[in-house]
């Protein structure tokens, strides 16, 4: 498959894809509903995501640019992530329809400003890129290298790949009047939001810290002196309060979006939604499941962020195990976030390919079979703790969550572990993995190491 130029996701379709994709949608690739950049339409209001959205909540992060899944496979989850330009390639009728499916669904813009692109397709599928970048007819970029992120020699400093660092930071070089953050956030609410079809905005890359940026020290003031990581990043820092400053306006300017962010970056004041985990509690990939567990739960339970709240934990299922390991693997990265108010995406090998597994709809129980939670929003403290009754913490290392129809039972240790329940429950009947899932009734039940299990009452 041939790159589209930006690294991260694949290449562009013809048209001959799309009006394929809008016939089977019923309608026409010359719809006038088709949504265009730069118009004034208002996006629908939010739902009051906590607590009226009953559990298991599940989101898919879909970055294909080639393809795109059908209505019906995409209502399925309560939170779809697309990258934004799909508003200018996509009829007003494939949104209007996903709603239709699933009122409650809630649609986020994915969008990277940080990741400059030199090359690019054509221009009418890359609209919004077109604008934020400045490419022009030629496909050449002329964007202001002031505010590409350079060391004192000149050398470009990269995040993804090839492509050069734009400088987020408040010291930045002003061009007209603006810091590069501003500019590019007066892009999202001018260029994204006016789509009209987002209840929200994923700001991909927005953390105090770049992890993965290649160099540590740069000169983000231009003062032809290199600036070192410590100046740059973590709390109070230039990044941090350009960030902020980002957050602010584009607060002003789109009050009613949900904002949310990269798990790196602390939610202050009402600014965000909240966050999202990529990779979450995945060995894997490097992540430490305890940590990523408290960081989650914190995050999720935090007052510092605005309502209606929204955490996402994603997860992409490319380690290469087979059934059962890879069931296994992803139970327990599902129960986890069902001990939290958060929204669990499970991807395939990469951000193109969905995914979808019994324990999400209850083997047919039906997507919302757990109802709402009976702990509203608990801490890591409530979750290890035993309750009177019976409930709570079974086990050190073994967190207990209740639902009006079920209970989610998560053992994060290395050893099996029995757990007697204080009355009788029934396993799911699944398909994907019939020897946990069996439909059994039970008043004990045994939870593997690293492992989860949803029972229903």
């Amino acid at each position: 498959m041939a790159d589209d130029g930006t690294g991260r996701r694949p290449a562009w379709p013809s048209l001959l894809v799309l009006c394929v994709a809008a016939v089977l949608l019923g309608v026409s690739c010359g719809s006038a509903d088709t949504v265009m950049p730069g118009t004034s339409a208002q996006a629908p209001p939010a739902i009051d995501l906590d607590p009226s959205v009953p559990f298991p909540r599940t989101a898919t992060y879909f970055l294909e640019h080639n393809d795109i899944p059908t209505v019906d496979e995409l209502a399925r989850y309560d939170v779809v992530v697309l990258d934004n330009e799909w508003a200018n390639r996509l009829p007003r009728a494939f949104f209007d329809e996903l709603r239709i499916k699933n009122p409650q669904i809630e649609l986020l813009a994915y969008v990277n400003l940080i990741d400059s692109v030199h090359e690019i397709g054509a221009e009418n599928y890359w609209q919004n890129a077109y604008k934020l970048w400045q490419i022009n007819s030629d496909r050449e970029t002329e964007f202001p290298d002031e505010w590409l992120a350079r060391t004192a020699d000149g050398t470009p400093v990269h995040e993804w790949q090839d492509r050069v660092m734009a400088n987020l930071t408040d010291l930045a070089p002003r061009l007209d009047g603006l810091l590069y953050v501003e500019y590019a956030v007066d892009w999202v609410a001018e260029q994204v939001w006016s789509s009209g079809v987002w209840d929200g905005i994923f700001l991909d890359v927005w953390g105090e810290r770049i992890f993965s940026a290649d160099s540590d020290r740069w000169d983000i003031d231009r003062d032809g002196y290199d600036d070192l990581d410590e100046d740059i990043y973590g709390p109070g820092k230039p990044l941090d309060r350009g960030l902020t400053i980002g957050e602010d306006r584009l607060r002003a300017k789109i009050p009613d979006a949900i904002l949310v962010a990269n798990g790196a970056r602390t939610m202050r004041d009402g600014r965000l939604n909240g966050v999202v985990f990529e990779n979450f509690a995945d060995p894997a990939h490097d992540r430490d499941p305890a940590f990523d567990l408290d960081a989650y739960v914190t995050a999720a339970a935090s007052d510092e962020a605005r309502d209606p709240r929204l955490t996402m934990t994603i997860n992409k299922q490319d380690s290469g195990a087979a059934p059962p390991d890879a069931l296994r693997k992803a139970r327990f990265e599902f129960v986890a976030t069902l001990l939290q108010n958060g929204f669990w995406a499970p991807m395939g090998a990469n951000y193109g390919a969905i995914e979808y597994y019994d324990e999400m709809d209850g083997g047919g129980l039906g997507k919302d079979y757990l109802g709402h939670a009976l702990e509203r929003s608990p801490t890591m403290d409530d979750l290890s703790k035993p309750n009177d009754e019976g409930t709570g913490s079974p086990a050190p290392g073994v967190f207990r969550r209740d639902f009006d129809n079920g209970i989610a039972l998560l053992n994060s240790t290395d050893a099996p572990v029995e757990i007697r329940l204080e009355s009788s429950y029934q396993k799911l009947r699944g398909t994907q993995d019939p020897v946990t899932n069996d439909g059994s009734r039970v008043d004990t039940v045994t939870v593997p190491a690293q492992d989860g299990i949803v029972l229903v009452r």
